[in-house]
Order: structure tokens, then sequence, then C-alpha cells
């Protein structure tokens, strides 16, 4: 995708997340879009799905490639030169830096995920955008490996990650220290399984 189309969708991308936090509704339409974007409409259904219910995922996609972008981007500068912080630290610091770029749209995610239903669709729908990230939040910090052991490790962290986010959609505010007490912890039961079976070394 080039320059221009990424930027028209992170445009209309922007205004769904702006119509839901006002709306405080899930279900946003073309015209609303159309009325933000200053888009005409026929142009629009050039580029989004057809189905509204479809809307959630595609948005959800769009805004969660952009933030992990952004919060690799960032992790980069932070351990460049860091010869201190363990593996475990800067992966702790990579997932809080994650719930970070989270808080701002977390309204949002609340919207999106208002029942255990669409809770676990969302959850699906982005799990392979959750598994990008973990392959190259990995790749960041420890460099290349064994593909089947990173595999193995990227799961181990969706798994933290999917229940932390269960911990940040049910706090209220956009304070997320409960959130990384949790992250430690799951991270750390995580890392104690990971010795048990080899996976990892101490």
């Amino acid at each position: 995708m080039n320059l221009d189309n990424q930027n028209l969708e992170w445009k209309i991308c922007e205004a769904y997340f702006s119509i839901l936090e006002k709306s405080m509704i899930s279900e946003v339409t073309l015209d609303q879009l159309s009325i933000v974007t200053k888009i005409a409409k026929v142009e629009l259904e050039k580029i989004v799905p057809n189905k509204t219910v479809d809307y959630r995922f595609f948005f959800l996609k769009i805004l969660i490639s952009k933030l992990d972008r952004e919060v690799l981007a960032e992790l980069k500068v932070d351990i460049a030169d860091d010869t201190v912080s363990s593996t475990y630290d800067k992966i702790l610091e990579g997932l809080s830096l994650r719930f970070e770029k989270y808080a701002e749209y977390k309204n949002s995610f609340k919207i999106l995920s208002n029942n255990s239903k669409e809770r676990i669709e969302v959850f699906f729908n982005i799990f392979q955008e959750n598994q990008n990230f973990f392959d190259n939040l990995l790749s960041l910090i420890e460099g290349e490996q064994n593909c089947g052991i990173k595999a193995i490790k990227s799961l181990a962290l969706n798994l933290v990650f999917i229940r932390s986010l269960k911990v940040f959609l049910k706090n209220e505010g956009k304070d997320i220290d409960a959130v990384v007490r949790h992250l430690d912890k799951y991270l750390g039961d995580m890392q104690d399984i990971g010795f048990f079976i080899g996976v990892l070394k101490k």
C-alpha cells in the first residue's frame, strides 16, 4: 500500500474512533464518516468494508498496526544503548508501552467489546496482529533465533497480553498501573514455565 492510501486509511480510522468516543455506541455509518472526513460516501465505499459489522475489525487492525509500529520504534530507541536491563525487563517495558498507547483509545475498545461474544470476536480477529507484534518485539530484543522457539515465545506473550487486556478493559480510567502489575505477574509465571520446559535458559 502506498503512503497516500495509508494516510487516507488512517484519516478515516481516526474519524471512526472519534465518532465512537462521542457517540458511545458501536454502530458507525458511512454517512457519519463522510461528514467527519469530508470524503464523499462513494469514495469511502471503495475503501471501507460494505458490512457495518466488519468495520470494527477493519479499523481495529489499522489502529493496532499503527500503534504497534510506534511502540516498537520508541522501544528501539529506549533500549539501543541499554546494557543493564534484562530481556525480561525489556519485554515488560514493550508490553507496558503498548498498553500506554492503547489507553488513549480505552473507551473505544470497551465499546467494541461490550459483551462476551463481541470480546471473543475482537480477540480472535486481532490475534494475527498480536502475533506480528510479538514476533517483531522478540526480534528487536533478542535478535534472530530458532523459529520454533520464537513461535512458542510469541504465543506465550500473546496469552500474557490477552489476560492483561481483560484487566485493562475491566479497570476504570486510563491509568495502567494495575495492568502493569498484572503484566509483571503473568510474565513472571510464563517465564517460570519457560525455564521448567527448557524453552528459556537461566
